[in-house]
């Protein structure tokens, strides 16, 4: 793996799990000695990243792409229409050993009491399904489109495992319709799953955008 690459990754991983705020300035010069590489590889991997739509070019360096709330929506939407054709073709395509790795995911995401260890092994499970799905090209459109969502509407994590209930139930029916080379069902339950997971997020966070327009200095909030 090339510095690009490897910078590319390292700060995508960095986006995705609410490492910069929004506002705070991505500075090439400040990275690449960070890195301890010349600004070429930095540059190039902020470019492929504003390529991804997570990142806008600042006066300083580079920012988190501020969306709309109709932009917002319409992520989501696109990633639904993904993650179901995903799920039509997982149903159609699956091998023995992706349905293995698919019950062996939901069994140990019932088996823990680790919110953030059910949150990992939900999205591996969400892998699994696109990889079931054996497109490549979903697979690609859906990690920048996925990663889209995360910077621009992230997960807080319940306090508690008993919560995710509703998400182990149409998991466990996904994989029922996949196994059962059921591809309607499984786009179908696939669509309302992820609009519970849109209802979700969007309610974290217009959370966030109230209590930081409540917050003592609103003015310096990252949402506004």
């Amino acid at each position: 793996m090339n510095a690009r690459d490897t910078i590319y990754r390292a700060l995508l991983e960095r986006l995705t799990h609410g490492h910069y705020t929004f506002g705070e300035p991505l500075i090439p010069q400040a990275l690449s000695e960070e890195f301890d590489v010349s600004r070429t590889p930095v540059r190039e991997a902020l470019a492929l990243l504003e390529q991804d739509g997570l990142l806008v070019a600042g006066r300083r360096g580079f920012e988190i792409r501020r969306r709309s709330d109709e932009e917002i929506l319409e992520i989501f939407e696109t990633r639904a229409i993904l993650e179901s054709s995903a799920a039509y073709a997982a149903a159609t395509r699956a091998t023995p050993i992706d349905l293995a790795r698919l019950q062996d995911l939901h069994d140990r995401s019932q088996a823990t009491d680790d919110p953030a260890e059910v949150r990992r092994l939900f999205n591996h499970f969400h892998d699994a399904v696109r990889n079931a799905g054996h497109n490549g090209t979903i697979t690609t459109l859906l990690r920048t489109v996925e990663s889209q969502v995360k910077v621009s509407a992230p997960w807080s994590t319940p306090g508690g495992a008993r919560d995710f209930a509703p998400s182990y139930a149409e998991h466990a029916a996904l994989l029922t319709a996949i196994r059962s080379g059921d591809p309607v069902a499984a786009r179908t339950i696939s669509l309302e799953h992820s609009a519970h997971d849109r209802d979700t997020r969007v309610s974290q966070l217009i959370a966030r955008m109230a209590a930081d327009l409540t917050a003592p200095d609103a003015t310096s909030a990252g949402w506004r």
